[in-house]
């Protein structure tokens, strides 16, 4: 049942609100979702065989094509005139493996060059980049004053490169981590290392896999993130997201013969020297003597072309046909590496079938609106929401007949055993998260009308500019916000499976996803057929 406070503010609400707003009073039967279509729709554009629609990639043309497909099945008009695609061009910048290296000089003349496995943690994409300089060992990279622990005490670490290992002392067996508070086997973890090692002031920190942990390189412990940090890809004319400041500390990941070649004659090997910080807990670190090296990054650049996929329903009103009511999700994915491929299901197949079911719903017998519906599935979302971003900027209708955004990111799941951290927030069984930075009081109205009516809470608690995860801005709605378009944002949350190959079919709960997709569409229903328009009372144009 829900709480004495919510039914009193629907009641104030509909006392306060323009007519027009509430004036809807019958909505269409129930039974015009379904979870087997649903499932149909996932069961395809998650299977295997499209290799996790990685942009760029045949998986993702295949699954636009699907959705091109069952656009035309249901009679949706193609919003770019003669056809469904939105194409836009996009550069996409890597490193040349061939001229990339890492050199190591000694002072007998000799020298060893290493063109494996390096990868450019920071700045967060290929850039050109050459650095020479002296090497420090500095162990782990970590400070923890509670342990009485400084791998930077008694080291010079101003104008060097630092060799720093992944993860942080265990014990002898490698099972336990002797400091608490991170989960240092996570890449998540740098991040814990960060705030320490960018005071140090070094040229460069250079990272690689300590022993213990079995791997030799990033992309054998972390073959999805090698995979992002191979490449990046951005919107044609825009200029790049990542600054590289002259003078700032660059950090790589590079392969353990790095460090092997390093300690070469030194009469040390990593393999003890992490035995021995371990055993002791106490830093072990120094500089290597008469050895340099220099690392040369040398990308390479190409363009591309991405498509959004855009189809219509035109409204049945002379006059309000001309304003949209704009559904959107994005299709694409992380794609895979290695025998892993990321199907992504709930990212964002579940969005992607909701989209269908619900323009399947506006097609069937008394249901087509008053206003049109522009249907966006956006390309582009997983590397800097570039489909939405383009979309905005090029729109196939007017923006300033665009009355709402409703986006769908991920509504599929329910919080599991493991989804218990502030990072990993997710719903229960019959709980949907709404994101909003309340532009439109009308809007908020709508959906709490809605939520009042079905068997299904809407969670608000991840809403606003400030939470911590940030959601109001990592999706695509947030670019219909820059542009002062109201919206309403949902997604199950953020489980434990995400972007990661757990994320399968099999833990899609079906039934749920139904109720939201039903959700969705009765606020969208609602909206389209509402006589007077929302109004925007706090457009982000005054934030």
């Amino acid at each position: 049942m829900k709480q004495f406070f919510s039914v009193v503010l629907i009641i104030t609400a509909a006392f306060s609100m323009p007519s027009g707003i509430c004036s809807q009073e019958k909505y269409p039967a129930p039974g015009l979702i379904s979870a087997a279509d649903l499932e149909a729709h996932v069961s395809f554009l998650a299977s295997p065989l499209l290799t996790g629609r990685k942009n760029g990639s045949p998986g993702l043309d295949i699954a636009q094509e699907y959705i091109v497909s069952n656009a035309r099945l249901l009679k949706l008009k193609p919003a770019g005139g003669t056809s469904y695609l939105q194409p836009y061009p996009v550069i996409r910048k890597g490193m040349d493996r061939e001229k990339t290296e890492i050199r190591i000089s000694s002072q007998n003349g000799d020298t060893v060059r290493i063109k494996k496995n390096l990868y450019q943690v920071f700045p967060s994409a290929p850039t050109d980049i050459s650095i020479e300089g002296e090497v420090v060992f500095a162990g782990y990279g970590l400070v923890r004053e509670e342990h009485g622990y400084n791998d930077f005490e008694g080291i010079t670490t101003e104008d060097k490169i630092l060799l720093v290992m992944a993860g942080a002392p265990t014990s002898a067996d490698g099972s336990t981590y002797m400091f608490e508070g991170d989960n240092w086997s996570d890449f998540r973890s740098y991040t814990a290392k960060l705030s320490d090692l960018f005071r140090l002031r070094a040229k460069a920190i250079l990272f690689i896999c300590d022993p213990k942990s079995g791997f030799d390189n990033l992309e054998e412990q972390e073959p999805g993130i090698a995979d992002y940090l191979n490449s990046s890809i951005s919107l044609k004319g825009k200029s790049s997201p990542v600054f590289a400041f002259p003078g700032t500390m660059k950090i790589f990941f590079a392969d353990r013969s790095v460090a092997d070649r390093l300690l070469e004659g030194s009469g040390k090997n990593l393999e003890a020297i992490q035995e021995k910080i371990d055993s002791d807990l106490k830093p072990y670190s120094f500089a290597i003597p008469g050895k340099n090296i220099t690392i040369n990054i040398v990308t390479t650049t190409e363009e591309l072309t991405l498509n959004n996929v855009a189809a219509v329903i035109e409204g049945s009103d002379p006059v309000l046909k001309n304003e949209f009511l704009v559904y959107s999700c994005h299709a694409d994915h992380i794609g895979g590496y290695g025998d892993w491929i990321n199907t992504g299901a709930d990212d964002n197949a579940t969005g992607c079938a909701a989209l269908l079911s619900i323009a399947a719903a506006f097609r069937k017998p008394g249901t087509k609106p008053l206003r049109s519906i522009l249907f966006l599935w956006f390309s582009g979302e997983e590397i800097g929401l570039l489909g939405s971003e383009y979309y905005v900027d090029n729109p196939l209708v007017p923006l300033e007949n665009t009355v709402a955004d409703i986006n769908v990111d991920m509504i599929g799941r329910v919080k599991g055993i493991a989804d218990t951290t502030s990072d990993n927030p997710m719903t229960g069984l019959n709980e949907v998260f709404v994101i909003t930075g309340n532009q439109s009081r009308e809007l908020s109205a709508i959906a709490r009308d809605v939520d009042e009516r079905i068997p299904l809470d809407f969670n608000y608690s991840l809403s606003g500019r400030t939470h911590p995860l940030q959601l109001f801005a990592r999706s695509d709605h947030y670019n219909f916000v820059r542009k002062d378009i109201p919206v309403l944002f949902f997604t199950t949350g953020l489980h434990t499976d995400y972007h990661t190959p757990g994320d399968v079919i099999e833990k899609i709960n079906f039934d749920k996803m139904e109720k939201i997709t039903e959700a969705l569409f009765q606020i969208g229903y609602t909206v389209t057929n509402n006589k007077k328009r929302l109004k925007v009372n706090n457009p982000f144009s005054r934030w």
